[in-house]
């Protein structure tokens, strides 16, 4: 199952070899990070958690920053969850069978071995420079066995001095490679061209809107002294049950919602610039940010 989060620049239209025009939604969809794979062990259920779009650090909230340090990632603008089902094969994790069903040829890809830097040459070397120390300090100690106290004080002061310098522990290098620190992404990779997805987004507000508009009513006729024209009609009972259904479809505010669109088919995919061509509308308008996924039925 793939999915990622994008934003909807706008539409278009894309010309077939056979002359055909095709009108597309054009969407920036990913790169999208893993921000959180929740498996059964420790969540009671399967989730893979993404994020989509930059933010400033100063804007990220402690909560968030902490949740972001943990999964070892930049701050995103955006987080989605959606569900999987997969079972752990033989050998392998939980969470890296979800990944593997995520990111496929993320998984498929041979992981590069981090390349670890020479911190016991380091250590080698600063051992054999205490050790030199410690013996030109013992030296100077003997010759200045037969000098009066002050010289002799000071010079096991400083035999001490290397000593101790020489038992301490090697400083371990902190530095990460490239190959640790930059982390397997979602992108428009995952989805393939004539594939069947579904887009969620938040519709268009359209603001108040009555019966006819909002729910496709007839309303009645316009002329031969009738008085019923864009009225919604009877909406309850008179005596009994004395009140009005809950879910009645009546004026009220249209569009601003989440909707999902079924039934979109993959047109084109640009893996460069990290677009997808989309054939037909998807709910919202432009920059408002989508959620793709594979559609199974």
């Amino acid at each position: 199952m793939a999915a990622i989060l994008g934003k909807k620049l706008g539409m278009s239209q894309i010309f077939t070899d056979d002359g055909d025009r095709i009108v597309v939604t054009v969407i920036e969809a990913g790169p999208c990070a893993v921000t959180q794979v929740k498996t059964n062990a420790n969540d009671g259920y399967q989730a893979v958690q993404i994020g989509f779009g930059d933010l400033k650090k100063n804007k990220v909230i402690r909560p968030k920053a902490g949740h972001f340090k943990k999964a070892g990632v930049d701050a995103r603008r955006h987080l989605a969850e959606y569900r999987v089902e997969v079972e752990a094969a033989d050998g392998a994790s939980e969470e890296e069978a979800i990944l593997k069903l995520v990111m496929p040829a993320v998984a498929e890809a041979p992981a590069e071995e981090p390349v670890e830097e020479a911190a016991e040459t380091e250590a080698a070397v600063d051992e054999s420079a205490a050790a030199k120390a410690e013996d030109a300090g013992t030296e100077k100690a003997k010759e200045t066995k037969v000098a009066e106290g002050e010289e002799a004080e000071a010079a096991k002061a400083e035999a001490d001095a290397h000593e101790v310098e020489a038992k301490k522990p090697a400083k371990k290098s902190k530095k990460k490679t490239k190959a640790m620190e930059k982390k397997p992404e979602i992108t428009v990779a995952v989805f393939e061209a004539g594939q069947k997805v579904k887009v969620t987004g938040v519709s268009k507000g359209k603001g108040f809107a009555g019966v006819i508009k909002r729910h496709n009513f007839a309303g009645g006729p316009a002329s031969h002294g009738a008085h019923f024209h864009r009225a919604p009609g009877s909406v309850g009972a008179s005596a009994y049950p004395s009140r009005v259904f809950k879910g009645m479809k009546l004026p009220g505010q249209m569009g601003n919602k989440k909707s999902t669109q079924l039934g979109l088919t993959v047109v084109e995919i640009d893996q460069e610039k990290n677009l997808l061509f989309l054939k037909g509308a998807v709910p919202g308008s432009s920059n408002g940010i989508v959620f793709i996924q594979t559609q199974t039925q």
